[in-house]
């Protein structure tokens, strides 16, 4: 087995987008961590590392990734190739402090690097992936709009609160890439009797899909349906560009998967994160 390591988005993309393609919904996560930097949307980062597995031949057999210093994201792998991926990443981001995938790779991933690197390992949050069928509309008060530009620091706070409240290892968005998402037009807000009350995004549509993500509701507005309005609505939008719709849940947060079913969405794969230290 073969690896080689990348750290520029665009060539990555150029050499494994035949191996994306073939499963889009599975390898969402990837594919929009290179469509982000490629378009500017995620300034690029000398030190992400984009993994490309290679069996006898020359086709791509497997993907990995480690953005920036966020934790190691496990595409699809073939037998053995979690152990390999997780040595060759020990070589070049020894500080990495975890890895998610679906549970098979990620624990194999681990195994490998508390073995190297005599460290815990402490599974720490378990995600479900969501595809969109039938979208059902629900009947709540407010409307959706577009964040602006004057409130890319409510963004970034909501956005932050997100991660906090899920759990998810640091560092969050930053200020720049908000901004960023913001001018794209990526970032909704759902608003009633003048003020936001839920908060939603989406990613650029990558191989007919685009994934919803950071919703947010503050513990105040909750509750009210404000989290599945502002999520519908952006599903609508996406589906009238003819894109298929994908989300992430916290398996642990039960409202939240119930939220995303009621108004259509089905579970497909689950993905678990394992913390180091």
């Amino acid at each position: 087995m073969r690896i080689e390591i990348s750290t520029d988005a665009a060539e990555f993309r150029s050499r494994t987008e035949s191996f994306l393609l073939r499963d889009p919904l599975r390898h969402t996560v990837i594919s929009t961590s290179i469509a982000n930097q490629v378009a500017g949307l995620q300034a690029a980062d000398g030190g992400s590392r984009f993994l490309a597995l290679y069996g006898d031949g020359a086709s791509v057999t497997g993907v990995a990734m480690r953005v920036a210093d966020r934790d190691m994201y496990l595409g699809e792998l073939p037998e053995g190739g979690a152990s390999a991926v997780a040595d060759a990443l020990a070589e070049v981001a020894p500080e990495s402090a975890g890895v998610e995938g679906l549970a098979a790779d990620a624990d194999i991933f681990a195994k490998r690097w508390s073995d190297r690197f005599g460290v815990g390992v402490q599974p720490s949050y378990t995600t479900r992936l969501y595809r969109l069928g039938a979208l059902r509309i629900p009947d709540v008060p407010g409307s959706p709009r577009r964040a602006t530009e004057s409130e890319v620091e409510l963004c970034l706070e909501w956005a932050e609160a997100m991660r906090a409240e899920a759990g998810i290892s640091p560092p969050g968005l930053d200020k720049a890439t908000i901004r960023n998402r913001v001018a794209a037009g990526l970032m909704w807000f759902w608003e009633r009797d003048g003020r936001p009350t839920s908060f939603a995004a989406h990613h650029l549509p990558v191989h007919g899909w685009s994934r919803v993500g950071l919703v947010y509701t503050p513990a105040q507005e909750r509750g009210h349906g404000y989290a599945s309005a502002v999520t519908a609505h952006i599903a609508q939008v996406l589906r009238a560009d003819n894109l298929n719709v994908c989300l992430f849940a916290d398996t642990a947060n039960r409202t939240s998967s119930k939220i995303y079913q009621s108004i259509g969405f089905h579970p497909t794969h689950e993905f678990v994160h394992h913390a180091f230290g």
